[in-house]
């Protein structure tokens, strides 16, 4: 009886310490203030200093995933003073750890480093953080903490409307004057470096005055209440530590990879461009969420959809839209379906069933696939197979082939889109997350030149990465396949999906969540 009524009392201490202690502890960091641009380092013969000063942005798209890693490397390797860094994900692989090791070697020439990162990315980073953060020129800090973090199920049941907003910014500034925003994560699959599954994304390297509003942007979450520095949360390494990671660091260089050495490659050739080669100029906005967001008191022009909707304006002639996740909901589909009365043209490109990494998405998504075909948008969904049919300049250079097989698993992750001439680069997806939960960030170009790149680009490849959506004579749905002799496949409900799967996405879909895709 004794035993029992302990057993009784400690449950209850339990569930009270639970219940009670679903708070985070007070924030002990201290606000920093925001960078001042270095733009002499960056500044050379391919830069026009007058340009600058008439506030135009040079930038450079970057749809090559190791061209992308090599404009990082490129930051990291030139970047005298300062760099920022803010991730949703930041992966324990060999991506992960090719960027912490740049950034430690950028530390200890005496560059001031400092990492975000949001805490939904887990705990397996956990250790090599803490003892990076050991370095006098090295700060981390992690974005809105699960408070259980090696028991995340309780803040599932008790702090849900705390951990359901994630920061998933994705951006990287070298001493306050030249970033690379975007879509990609810290990871092998969003740079082909993975064996099993690729990413198929988009990122923008810009340079100019802009940047400090990315910058300013990184600064307002760096000093929010919600990011903890790893030494509160996790504890601190020891200095032996810190030596032993400098040394199998420089042990990993030495002994680089393939993967590594078209890394360097892509690095060097990106050097080269921005040396020999005149680049883009335009007219550029950064537009951010602010972290108000996360707690559900942003107003409204502390939204990115209203910032990017202020500058870029209502189509009067098209808008193409590129979603991994795409769910319009009821009103995004009436707005969208409302354009082509209106003789705009409108082109999504969004994840087939099967490339979509997130299925619940696409359970809800195609909810209105019919009523967005039946108003004359153009819609496209990617597949999760592209063929390769000739080798890339890396494979020519190594010999070497990433993954090793003739058809390569991808997914679309990219998100851009364009307006008459406006062109959206950045984190945001076109679903109630990015508009409602998560926070994004983007930079918004004024360049027809761009767009229309991006237009060609989608007229030559879509009907080799993408089934081509269309409504047979009853108004149900088809999906073409066209194939690389001319000749088209035509299929009468998601391609290479099981009757289980059909039934599934319907079942889950008349579930009361959108919300939260």
């Amino acid at each position: 009886m004794q035993i029992r009524a302990i057993q009784g009392v400690f449950g209850l201490g339990l569930t009270f310490s639970i219940m009670t202690g679903c708070t985070l502890p007070p924030n002990q960091a201290k606000p920093e203030n925001t960078i001042q641009p270095h733009a002499k380092n960056w500044i050379g013969s391919q830069i026009q200093n007058d340009r600058i000063e008439q506030g135009l942005t040079a930038y450079l798209a970057l749809d090559d995933a190791f061209l992308s890693i090599a404009s990082r490397l490129h930051l990291i390797r030139n970047a005298q003073h300062s760099l920022d860094l803010q991730y949703y994900i930041w992966e324990n692989d060999s991506i992960g750890h090719l960027m912490l090791r740049e950034l430690l070697q950028a530390a200890d020439r005496g560059v001031k480093v400092r990492l975000l990162i949001d805490d939904q990315n887990g705990t397996k980073l956990d250790d090599t953080l803490k003892v990076l953060a050991l370095h006098p020129n090295i700060s981390i800090k992690l974005f809105n903490p699960y408070k259980f973090r090696h028991l995340r199920v309780i803040d599932y049941a008790f702090r849900l409307k705390h951990i359901n907003h994630r920061m998933h910014n994705k951006l990287i500034v070298a001493d306050g004057f030249v970033a690379v925003t975007g879509g990609r994560n810290i990871s092998n699959e969003y740079f082909d470096a993975s064996e099993s599954f690729q990413f198929t994304d988009l990122d923008i390297l810009f340079l100019g005055k802009v940047v400090q509003e990315a910058n300013s942007s990184f600064h307002q979450f760096w000093n929010d209440k919600l990011s903890f520095s790893v030494e509160q949360l996790i504890g601190s390494g020891q200095k032996q530590d810190l030596e032993r990671l400098k040394l199998k660091y420089v042990e990993d260089g030495q002994n680089i990879n393939p993967d590594e050495k078209r890394i360097e490659y892509a690095q060097q050739e990106l050097a080269d461009k921005l040396k020999l080669r005149p680049i883009n100029w335009a007219k550029a906005h950064f537009v951010a969420d602010t972290p108000n967001k996360i707690r559900g008191e942003a107003k409204s022009e502390e939204l990115i959809y209203t910032q990017f909707f202020k500058l870029m304006g209502q189509p009067k002639e098209r808008l193409e839209l590129v979603s991994a996740y795409f769910v319009p909901t009821q009103k995004g589909t009436d707005y969208l379906t409302s354009l082509p009365k209106k003789n705009v043209k409108v082109r999504v490109l969004t994840n087939s069933f099967l490339a979509n990494d997130v299925a619940l998405v696409h359970a809800f998504y195609k909810n209105y696939r019919q009523d967005l075909l039946k108003s004359g948008v153009e819609l496209y969904e990617f597949k999760p197979y592209i063929e390769r049919t000739r080798r890339t300049w890396y494979e020519v250079m190594t010999g070497n082939i990433i993954p090793a097989k003739g058809k390569n698993t991808s997914s679309l992750h990219a998100k851009f889109f364009d307006i008459d001439g406006m062109v959206f680069i950045g984190s945001f997806n076109f679903d109630p997350r990015s508009a409602n939960l998560n926070t994004e960030v983007g930079l918004v170009i004024q360049s027809d030149k761009l767009q229309d790149e991006i237009s060609k680009s989608l007229d030559h490849y879509l009907p080799q990465i993408a089934y081509e959506l269309k409504l047979d004579q009853n108004g149900q749905i088809n999906w073409l396949d066209h194939k690389s002799d001319g000749s088209i496949t035509t299929y009468t409900h998601d391609p290479e999906t099981t009757k289980f799967q059909r039934f599934s996405m319907k079942a889950v879909s008349y579930l009361p969540i959108e919300w939260m895709m």
